[in-house]
């Protein structure tokens, strides 16, 4: 009797509990249903306000750059949409690396022209339009003529995978050399970023000491203050991912279950959380 009781009680509680992994794809479906809702209407509201400015400064062009990223990216959420509620790949392997690339591509092209951003504002720096267009050519060349074609001829190719399956390249993480990249990666991501905080920090406290207390009725001050809204997205968007791709380097091997992989998909959907930023700026803006 004892034992009939202790197991009603377990499997009552068992069917009252959520099953992990659905409800790791019910949060990974909802992320990317708001960013591709509130990432579209951001690109799209940006867009309209670039045109009616029709400004052709350094930042417009930055900023230009970030909408075109953010669109390629918000292309591909519904095929990860199909893949999560799906749960069943059914685009075909290359689609597959191709879907999985833009997210890597995105994040850290996207981090680069934020980079951009808040170097020229904390040193007032002033460039011609064509050195700037040079540039952030530059920058669209090498991405898509070297390094997505080296990343989708290389990323998933050393394992087997099944072809119902996407997004679960853990064996290729564990190979020495993408360990060594994606230790790299975290290094200048973290590095560059904490330098770049700690700076723009100084500067806001200087300028609030200088101007207070009517502080946000200078131009100078709300300047710093929209690149360190730059800094906060990423601080809360790309800073997580990297401090778990830490953890989860280190202990992939032992991951035999793979339980760590879906955590891991979660902060990598919360990268592309950044595009938001241009729906919240205008926000900003229009306070």
């Amino acid at each position: 009797m004892l034992n009939n009781s202790i197991t009603q009680q377990n499997h009552s509680s068992n069917e009252t509990l959520p099953n992990t992994p659905e409800m790791l794809h019910t949060i990974l479906t909802v992320l990317y249903i708001i960013e591709l809702a509130g990432g579209t209407l951001g690109v799209i509201m940006m867009s309209h306000q670039l045109f009616q400015r029709r400004s052709q400064s350094v930042m417009t062009i930055i900023i230009i750059s970030l909408l075109v990223l953010h669109t390629f990216m918000l292309l591909s959420i519904p095929f990860r949409l199909s893949y999560y509620i799906l749960q069943e790949w059914k685009f075909g392997r290359f689609a597959c690396k191709l879907a999985s690339a833009i997210i890597y591509l995105h994040m850290y092209t996207t981090f680069t022209f934020y980079v951009a951003i808040i170097i020229i504002r904390l040193f007032r720096l002033e460039f011609r339009k064509c050195y700037t267009t040079t540039w952030v050519t530059a920058i669209w060349l090498v991405g898509a003529l070297v390094v997505a074609p080296a990343l989708l001829s290389n990323y998933g190719t050393s394992k087997t995978y099944h072809s119902s399956e996407c997004f679960q390249f853990h064996k290729e993480i564990q190979d020495a050399p993408m360990v060594i990249i994606n230790y790299c990666m975290i290094g200048i991501l973290v590095t560059v970023c904490a330098v770049l905080t700690i700076i723009q920090l100084f500067v806001m406290y200087r300028l609030a000491v200088k101007y207070w207390p009517d502080v946000n009725s200078h131009v100078e001050f709300r300047a710093q203050a929209k690149s360190f809204f730059f800094i906060l997205v990423t601080l809360v968007c790309f800073m997580p991912h990297h401090i778990f791709r830490v953890y989860y380097i280190q202990n992939c091997h032992l991951d035999k279950d793979h339980k760590l992989l879906p955590y891991n998909e979660i902060f990598l959907a919360l990268t592309t959380m950044c595009c938001l930023d241009m729906l919240f700026f205008i926000a900003g803006i229009a306070h």
